[in-house]
């Protein structure tokens, strides 16, 4: 789906996350950060490829279930949507799917959506038809809502790459890799102390921290990161919740986790898998080559007081050469695996000619 700011109808997560481009945004140009339903997004929009080994979605860390996102994201400004329209959707296009899935657990979609007096054709939170629902009719919206956002993330924990040229040389195939990889390996290692965040099989540490990415000085796109992203955790569809099919991990990952100013400006670190293939880089696409990003953090960041919070510690003038930073773009080249398997990336949507006008407009307003 293709679309412009203030349309409707015409916005999924493949707008963003093309499919056939490791699942970035090939849509909106500039591509460093997304055209969404209702404005241009605050951040730049991350690969899905290899998304399922990351333990916090989102570049704050707004999701703890990646089911979650799927769950809250449609009703985001990025989608416009809403979830009694979605519900209409799943029940009139997809209902047999569904019912496949979900039915025997959670009560097959029969004809209760059908009831456009019970369940309105159009509404969320906050919206008087919604508002005006019953408890237990809201109740199956809402259990609607989380079993699409559990068939996301079942669908994203395929959307695997591996097999990188870097996992062949650690396997001990010493000829995968180019001398100046090698010599990027032994930096990233080393000197530069990339590993100190990238690490382990993924190259990240799953953990937040402030790089001092410089920031448009726009109210409207200042972005404090994590301390943002901390508050939305709290939210019916996370892993702590009623929709949660193990609450007591849920409890267990979110337990402590509150707002701290020490949260100002961080991010999720990157994973380098394919890093080469994702660019422009940092949250909000600032960057637009890898021989710009090791720059970056070989001058240690922006200067103070152009980005929110306080810069990380580790964040300091690494005193590379130019030939060393070339070598360390060469490493990380190295990185890029096999595509995901086409089988994922087929289009397998409702046809447009399917939906009638008349019952898209009906089903899908904002």
């Amino acid at each position: 789906m293709i679309g412009n700011i203030g349309d409707v109808h015409q916005y999924a997560c493949a707008s963003c996350h093309d499919s056939k481009a490791w699942f970035v945004d090939t849509r909106s140009n500039p591509n460093n950060l997304s055209v969404g339903a209702a404005n241009i997004t605050k951040r730049n929009s991350p690969s899905m490829v290899n998304v399922a080994y990351y333990t916090w979605g989102g570049w704050g860390g707004a999701q703890d279930q990646f089911w979650k996102q799927g769950s809250n994201s449609p009703e985001t400004k990025d989608l416009n949507g809403n979830r009694l329209a979605i519900a209409h959707v799943i029940s009139t296009y997809y209902r047999a799917d569904y019912n496949a899935v979900f039915g025997e657990a959670y009560g097959p979609l029969e004809l209760e959506l059908d009831n456009t007096t019970r369940f309105p054709p159009s509404g969320k939170p906050g919206d008087p038809a919604w508002d005006g629902m019953s408890a237990g009719d809201k109740e199956i919206v809402n259990r609607i809502m989380s079993n699409i956002g559990k068939s996301l993330e079942a669908y994203e924990r395929h959307l695997i790459s591996s097999d990188a040229p870097f996992d062949r040389y650690a396997a001990g195939d010493f000829s995968a890799l180019t001398t100046s990889a090698k010599r990027g390996l032994k930096l990233f290692l080393g000197k530069a102390g990339c590993d100190k965040c990238h690490s382990g099989s993924t190259f990240s540490d799953q953990d937040f921290h402030n790089t001092a990415v410089k920031q448009p000085v726009e109210p409207d796109k200042y972005d404090n990161g994590r301390f943002d992203d901390v508050p939305r955790l709290q939210n019916p569809f996370n892993g702590a919740g009623i929709y949660s099919d193990d609450v007591a991990a849920g409890q267990t990952k979110l337990q402590g986790i509150v707002q701290t100013e020490t949260m100002r400006g961080q991010f999720r670190t990157k994973s380098l898998r394919h890093v080469a293939e994702t660019g422009p880089y940092f949250h909000n696409g600032s960057v637009t080559t890898l021989e710009e990003v090791i720059r970056f953090y070989n001058d240690g960041g922006s200067t103070e007081g152009s980005y929110p919070g306080q810069k990380d510690t580790a964040m300091m003038p690494l005193n590379l050469t130019e030939t060393e930073m070339l070598d360390i773009v060469a490493f990380l080249k190295s990185l890029t695996g096999q595509p995901v398997p086409d089988t994922y990336t087929i289009d397998t949507s409702a046809s447009t000619a399917m939906m009638s006008t008349d019952r898209r407009s009906a089903t899908l307003a904002p």
